[in-house]
């Protein structure tokens, strides 16, 4: 019968300690153990899958059994164990070694499965000089069971030797710790990784390129299995190893098509955006890994521009250069945080890429009324989730990064004001909306209108575009959340088809602070809020428009008393526009008595 093929991963194995890589301290440490002939009861050794664990302590086995250890004591630069020639070790090597026992602790969890080690131990060794047991995933083992290994592991008999490996120590009770001789495996390096991978590959005759190895020990993360297993999978699909290649078996991103992206984003706007990611079929792409390498691109972005070496992307730094050279240092800085930002959601997102597609398409937004200051802006892209507060903060991360090319500002505001100043017959009709909205005796909402400035009504397409501050980019959740108030007073005035579009991109001095303009009005609302917050509890769902008054502890009301009763507002539902101030405005909420 012919001998069965192993996969590389398996074939590789190491099978002695010069075949270890990337662990030269816990390789020393059993060395030395091994010279001087001093062995501890239990050892634990844990670490990130793929390091070397077990096949670490198949070797260590085989040494402490190997009959050339003697001669490896009195010599142990020319005499190396395991010799891999001895009946000992060519026992280990098939796999047959009576005194080696290797249990699953996945498979093998329950107290009779110790209880059957416990029987076993006592028995001496037939072969060798130890009777050795290795446990594979330690941490699987349940806690009774751990209790019941608990004597044996403090005092075992002289003839056996524990190896506990696991990758996830934390799982490891204390009292079990405390009784082992633990060595740490740590992910191996790139340069080391790479090497073996390139030894591989001249022993198997594959043909490969230097930096595809580079691409694949980069994506194994430390892992010397992952690594061999994915250059296996590279093999098969292709007659070579290539860089390409892997980015294909992978399902990533190239690094030419990613700075297009990373450079449309930065400088070109919507417009460019959506027909590169149709022309790209992002679907066809980690949707995961294409948010981490956007995540590094602009971290390597930001150290470029400190003049700073990239950790990431140093083959690509003089092309990155050239792409970030008109873009801010708070530009990048807003970018990233914007990615950061929105990470909770898009680890929650069921589809990942419609997440990063409006992600995207909301970050092209700033560079839409920057680089067309002579049309009109589309209407911002409602974010991923109108319940969370971060959303808010992404509509004005979009307004600030306005701010950055000041020609182009005074340019929009120029043609702003040109529109402002058209006589049409819909400027009226702004006002008379607005005198209906203060008739619903809402004082935030009406300040908020207040502040609007009429731009133009299209016809064509019952467009109202109304200019607002940048300060008050933040009252755009309020407006939708009370959108069954003003909206159908809005058609009553523009027709039932009219479209809301807001642009808050008016210059500060355009408005005044929303703090100072609800002022007064916002206190009235307070001495009158006490029945209604009581008819709040009940269930009155207009309880939330009451805005009590943001103060200081020496602010002075309307009626001229001075404020002191402090409001709870704790209950956002009640209090719908008191925690949205205060979301902007720290302080503390006061009544006017």
């Amino acid at each position: 019968m012919s001998d069965v093929r192993l996969n590389l991963a398996r074939k590789w194995r190491a099978k002695g300690f010069d075949q270890i890589i990337g662990q030269d301290i816990t390789v020393r440490i059993l060395k030395n153990s091994l010279y001087v002939g001093n062995y501890f009861p239990v050892y634990l050794l844990w670490g990130q899958r793929g390091s070397g664990k077990t096949s670490t302590a198949r070797v260590f086995s085989a040494a402490i059994n190997c009959e050339q250890l003697d001669s490896f004591r009195s010599n142990p630069k020319t005499n190396l164990v395991p010799c891999l020639q001895c009946a000992s070790c060519k026992a280990m090597l098939l796999g047959k070694h009576p005194d080696f026992i290797e249990m699953d602790a996945a498979s093998h969890t329950g107290v009779d499965n110790v209880r059957q080690i416990i029987d076993a131990a006592s028995l001496m060794p037939l072969l060798g000089r130890k009777k050795i047991y290795l446990i594979d995933e330690a941490h699987m083992l349940s806690k009774a069971a751990f209790n019941a290994f608990l004597k044996i592991l403090e005092e075992p008999p002289a003839s056996v030797l524990f190896l506990l490996a696991t990758t996830d120590p934390e799982k490891i009770i204390d009292t079990v710790k405390s009784r082992c001789f633990q060595l740490f495996f740590k992910p191996v390096a790139l340069t080391p990784l790479v090497d073996h991978l390139e030894t591989i590959c001249k022993a198997e005759e594959i043909e490969y390129e230097p930096d595809a190895l580079t691409a694949i020990a980069k994506e194994s993360s430390g892992s010397v299995r992952d690594a061999i297993n994915l250059l296996e999978q590279v093999r098969f699909s292709t007659a070579a190893v290539t860089k390409a290649a892997v980015i294909t078996s992978l399902g990533y991103i190239d690094d030419e098509r990613l700075l297009k992206l990373f450079h449309i984003i930065l400088e070109q706007g919507t417009t460019q955006l959506l027909p590169f990611l149709q022309e790209l079929n992002m679907r066809l792409f980690s949707a995961e890994h294409l948010w981490q390498r956007l995540l590094a691109l602009a971290r390597a972005a930001i150290w470029l521009k400190h003049g700073l070496d990239p950790e990431s992307y140093t083959e690509q730094a003089d092309q990155l250069g050239a792409i970030i050279q008109r873009s801010s240092l708070k530009k990048l800085t807003k970018l990233l945080e914007r990615f950061y930002s929105q990470e909770p959601f898009f680890l929650k997102a069921t589809d990942k890429h419609l997440f990063l597609e409006i992600l995207l398409l909301q970050a092209c937004q700033c560079n839409d009324t920057t680089n067309n200051s002579n049309t009109t802006p589309a209407v911002p892209l409602a974010p991923p989730s109108s319940t969370e507060s971060t959303d808010d903060e992404e509509y004005e991360y979009i307004e600030e990064e306005e701010e950055i090319e000041e020609e182009e500002d005074e340019e929009e505001e120029e043609a702003s004001s040109q529109l402002q100043h058209q006589p049409t017959a819909s400027n009226s009709k702004w006002d008379d909306f607005v005198n209906r909205i203060e008739r619903l005796e809402d004082p935030l909402l009406s300040s908020i209108f207040k502040q609007g400035t009429f731009s133009g009504f299209d016809e064509s397409s019952s467009t109202l575009t109304v200019i607002f501050s940048k300060d008050f980019v933040f009252f755009n959740e309020w407006l939708d959340n009370s959108h069954n108030l003003w909206h159908p007073l809005l058609e009553n005035v523009f027709g039932s088809s009219v479209v809301f579009s807001p642009l808050f991109t008016g210059e500060r001095s355009e408005a005044k602070a929303p703090a100072q303009s609800l002022s007064h009005d916002s206190t009235k609302s307070v001495q009158n809020s006490e029945p209604t917050q009581r008819t709040a509890q009940t269930g009155n769902r207009n309880s939330g428009m009451n805005s009590p008054k943001i103060a200081s502890p020496h602010r002075v009301a309307k009626n001229g008393r001075t404020a002191s009763a402090v409001v709870d507002v704790s209950d956002v539902e009640c209090w719908k526009k008191s925690n949205l101030l205060l979301r902007y405005f720290p302080g503390v909420v006061r009544e006017a008595v």
